[in-house]
């Protein structure tokens, strides 16, 4: 494709090396005629990784991708052979180069920083494009700035950047609003849709611009493309009628609503069950996940806002997690790219949280491991991810031996109501050491040889190092899936299983109320759970807790 338009029409002259040699992501997709590997010295890699080239005549990287219809496909990474205007830049910001073919344009960018041509930071939208060129459009530097600093957590540009919101977005033509389905702290989620598809639209005020941005720019991150995540459609401004116009995302519809609320309304047989709990744990899987694939980049993502509320039903049963406003780009396993910040703000971003009742213990006292925040934060989503395992199974008739499985209950209700105090949880979950009541029929059912209580004990551990990652526990479910079939583990994730159904397990604790820490009055989180939360309607694509 690309000798077709001059491959090396897009790279001058080659000038002597520099002292300190640019290290770049290389990548050619089948059919490009022409290679720059002449251009640097290709370095070995780990599995799973992409190609990497050490620049031996310049200190820039480049890429080129082919947009077709909205869809974006990496053709070429690697070294230019000199320096030019742009390849100060940090991030690869894209410009149109050249129409490869009707309906397709070639995107291309230079920069100057390791890895940087490890993705791109954002295409114009579709529709802005303008006629390609060497000047063409390019997104304001300012702007990827501060979406670097959002999504791993840097510090805030000065206020002055609200002011300009409406010029980062476009209206979004055939929008139309329908009902809201669920309002939260800052914004409405409406059921509407966007050129005949059905979509949910999460509106937020002007004044919540921090919040958009920081959602946003998790969601466009490249490969979050994942049959177990919500998926996002593309983000503009609007308004419903005579209401001012705000900040939107649009993303995919979910009418089962979440998570919370299906449980409410409907109980779920072992297969269901099953299917449920497999699907929020490869979900989450992919989220902790760093890989790269096709030469693009996917960081590793705590979720840290893991709840029923912010988990939605598929059409098939299956889970899609939502709500990515406090999720927070990792720490490379491997040495990151340099869009990807190794350190966010500091130990009280670390530490922020979302709903106290899905917190895990090292979350409520503060003891979360600083030194290691990345695997920390990856444990406490998989605290999270067990309340929720236990919410699912809760309501499951097969394992209740009347079949009529009681009312449904969020984690800990039982123990400490329907809206407890981030002091009642402290003495609950961490100090007393209580987990939400298992009772003796799961283990005991027929349907259950790998032990579900040793699953759940397994993954909502006091001690965070003794829990399961989020790859073991996918594995583990999937073999109660396929009992018979006798599945390898990843190391570490051996199954555990009880000789015989316990005979004698304490009877289900009665709601107390627990007294409050005065030590813990000052602690802050953004979230909290609503009291009636699932009474409300069937949520769209996210939470708003």
């Amino acid at each position: 494709m690309l000798g077709t338009l001059g491959l090396w029409a897009l790279l001058p002259a080659a000038t002597q090396a520099p002292p300190n040699r640019r290290i770049c992501v290389f990548f050619e997709a089948p059919g490009v005629q022409g290679s720059t590997k002449t251009l640097g010295e290709l370095l070995d890699a780990g599995p799973g990784s992409p190609r990497v080239i050490r620049c031996l005549y310049s200190r820039c990287c480049f890429g080129i991708w082919n947009l077709t219809q909205g869809r974006a496909q990496v053709e070429m990474q690697g070294c230019r052979d000199s320096d030019e205007p742009g390849c100060e830049s940090l991030h690869c910001d894209p410009r149109p180069r050249a129409r490869s073919s009707p309906g397709s344009t070639l995107f291309i960018c230079s920069c100057g920083t390791d890895f940087c041509n490890a993705n791109y930071s954002r295409l114009p939208p579709p529709g802005s494009l303008g006629a390609p060129g060497p000047q063409g459009p390019q997104v304001a530097p300012a702007l990827l700035q501060r979406k670097a600093r959002r999504v791993g957590g840097g510090p805030e540009p000065e206020p002055d950047s609200d002011r300009n919101w409406s010029e980062e977005l476009q209206e979004l033509p055939g929008l139309c609003f329908s009902q809201v389905i669920q309002e939260g702290r800052h914004t409405l989620v409406w059921a509407g849709q966007l050129q005949g598809e059905l979509v949910a639209i999460k509106a937020f005020p002007p004044g919540a611009v921090a919040q958009f941005r920081s959602e946003r720019a998790m969601y466009e991150l490249l490969s979050l493309q994942h049959d177990h995540i919500v998926r996002f459609i593309t983000a503009g401004q609007g308004g419903p009628g005579p209401l001012p116009s705000g900040p939107l995302l649009v993303l995919e519809l979910h009418p089962k609503g979440s998570l919370c609320h299906y449980l409410t309304q409907h109980t779920s047989d072992w297969k269901s069950s099953l299917r449920m709990a497999v699907s929020l744990a490869k979900g989450l899987a992919f989220l902790h996940g760093e890989r790269w694939q096709h030469g693009q980049y996917k960081p590793g993502i705590a979720h840290r806002d893991l709840s029923s509320q912010n988990v939605l039903i598929r059409e098939d049963g299956s889970c899609a997690i939502g709500d990515l406003g406090l999720a927070l780009v990792l720490p490379g396993l491997s040495q990151p790219p340099t869009w990807a910040p190794a350190q966010p703000r500091g130990p009280a971003a670390i530490m922020e949280a979302g709903t106290y009742r899905y917190m895990a213990p090292e979350l409520l006292d503060k003891t979360l491991d600083l030194h290691d925040w990345g695997t920390a934060l990856r444990r406490a989503d998989v605290y999270s991810l067990a309340l929720l395992l236990w919410e699912i199974l809760s309501r499951c008739p097969d394992l209740s031996p009347d079949r009529r499985p009681p009312p449904f209950q969020l984690a800990y209700e039982a123990e400490v109501g329907s809206a407890p105090t981030t002091c009642e949880l402290w003495a609950l979950a961490v100090d007393e050491r209580r987990r939400p009541y298992i009772p003796s029929t799961w283990s005991c059912s027929t349907t259950d040889p790998g032990g579900l209580r040793e699953l759940l004990e397994d993954c909502w551990d006091a001690d965070p190092e003794a829990r399961l990652t989020a790859e073991c526990l996918q594995q583990r479910l999937a073999t109660l899936t396929h009992p018979r079939e006798a599945d390898s583990f990843p190391e570490g994730c051996e199954l555990v299983c009880s000789p015989r159904c316990p005979e004698d397990y304490p009877s289900p604790p009665a709601p107390v109320i627990l007294p409050c820490r005065p030590q813990l009055s000052a602690f802050h989180s953004s979230v909290q759970q609503s009291p009636d939360s699932r009474n409300s309607q069937p949520a769209s694509a996210i939470s708003l807790e």
